[in-house]
């Protein structure tokens, strides 16, 4: 947490039970904009779309690039693709990082965020590209296309690092199959994808006692994937290792092991509230770099 943040969040919590609704309003909005000139804040209600407020919004945006530079070999030249990009958690470290001759293209399904980071980030660097995705889901019914059909609007071999951070968390594993080969299309040869996925192992499960945790944080078991919420499948998908490894394999990756705890969404970042956070101990992050052409793909769905 800032210095700001901290000297401001406790006049704000009795500003919220004291003070009439406009005023406490006009509060929020300046503390809004005075966080983004201190330090890099977007508004919190455009933060609490990409995720919980107590992730601490600017060092786990930094934690992300670090992982970037230090494990996937970011240059500052290089373009990066920022699939579900949010309201710039990674845009704004990268921009910062990446040089005029490197760039950055990000999408989104939600049409405030996107506004927000043009207005905020490609006003300051023009090599940062922000884009509305028309992408029907749980919080964009009224989207023109499938998960399952949306074609990524890149031409092929575009980019040098692509990251989706928590999106595999939200998406059935036919939207997983198309988004994974359509990264791969977009990225150049040999060039890596960092994703955070919710991942649980079948064989782990059956000779330990997880198997109740995992059905703790999601019920329903749909076979190759469980979910939280029939109503709202999307709100969150666990996937099975196994097929995630073909999912990789099939849309031509090579995932480069080990799985790793996530640079952002892990377990270290569960807040006090020990309820609101446990299920990150299945969030991973999976480094795959993109097959050169003349690759064979492999059977890695048992890589033993």
């Amino acid at each position: 947490m800032t210095t700001l943040s901290r000297t401001i969040k406790a006049p704000a919590a009795v500003a919220s039970r004291i003070m009439p609704t406009s005023v406490r309003n006009a509060l929020i909005a300046g503390y809004d904009i005075a966080s983004f000139k201190a330090s890099g804040l977007p508004p919190r209600q455009l933060r609490a779309w990409i995720s919980p407020l107590w992730f601490d919004f600017r060092d786990t945006g930094r934690s992300q690039l670090e992982y970037f530079i230090d494990v996937a070999g970011l240059q500052p030249s290089h373009r990066v693709l920022d699939i579900a990009c949010g309201v710039g958690r990674i845009a704004i470290p990268l921009s910062t990082y990446l040089n005029d001759e490197g760039g950055y293209e990000g999408f989104d399904i939600k049409k405030e965020l996107i506004e927000w980071c043009q207005n905020n980030i490609s006003a300051r660097r023009k090599n940062f590209q922000f884009r509305v995705a028309d992408v029907a889901t749980t919080w964009n019914p009224e989207g023109r296309s499938s998960v399952e059909d949306y074609r990524f609007p890149y031409p092929d071999s575009t980019f040098n690092l692509a990251y989706a951070g928590s999106i595999f968390t939200h998406i059935l594993p036919n939207g997983a199959k198309n988004y994974l080969q359509q990264t791969a299309r977009v990225l150049k040869p040999g060039a890596p994808l960092a994703a955070t996925w919710l991942v649980y192992n079948e064989r782990s499960m059956r000779l330990t006692s997880t198997a109740a945790a995992v059905q703790r944080h999601w019920s329903y078991d749909c076979g190759d994937f469980r979910i939280k919420s029939k109503e709202q499948p999307e709100a969150s998908v666990a996937h099975e290792e196994a097929a995630v490894r073909k999912m990789y394999n099939d849309a031509g990756f090579e995932i480069l092991e080990p799985f790793r705890a996530d640079a952002s969404y892990n377990a270290g970042r569960i807040p006090r509230d020990r309820s609101a956070g446990m299920h990150l101990h299945y969030s991973l992050s999976i480094l795959a770099v993109r097959r050169q052409p003349a690759d064979e793909p492999r059977d890695v769905a048992n890589p033993d």
